[in-house]
């Protein structure tokens, strides 16, 4: 059986290549130092995440409320505030709107309309 080099697969024999194989293997860094990194890396995420890992122990009132909404409290708060004044507006607008007079109850309440309908005029 005569053995020939597949067309698809490059010839592994040349020591060119085997150079430059090692070559890269030396480039490549330590494991160690990767992991380092990755350690300080992590450290100081879980540093600036903090408050958002505590929040869940207490689900009680808004800290618990904005943990769940995944808000932090001073973005909940502000929410509430802003969602309770519109609705105090809307309810302030309906009963000034609910309370205007109405005009032709006005217009009939006038002084001459008055006289004309008790004289029988109207």
């Amino acid at each position: 059986m005569n053995q020939q080099p597949n067309p698809g697969r490059p010839d592994r024999s040349d020591p060119a290549d085997d150079r430059l194989r090692a070559q890269m293997r030396s480039l490549q860094a330590p494991t160690d130092e990767v992991d380092a990194v990755g350690d300080r890396v992590f450290a100081q995420w879980r540093e600036r995440h903090r408050p958002a890992a505590i929040a869940p122990q207490y689900l009680g009132g808004a800290a618990g409320a904005a943990s769940i909404l995944g808000l932090r409290a001073s973005r909940h708060r502000w929410w509430v505030g802003l969602t309770t004044g519109l609705l105090a507006c809307v309810v302030i607008a309906t009963a000034i709107w609910v309370q205007r007079p109405d005009p032709i109850l006005e217009e009939l309440m006038q002084p001459d309309v008055l006289s004309q309908m008790a004289i029988g005029e109207m």
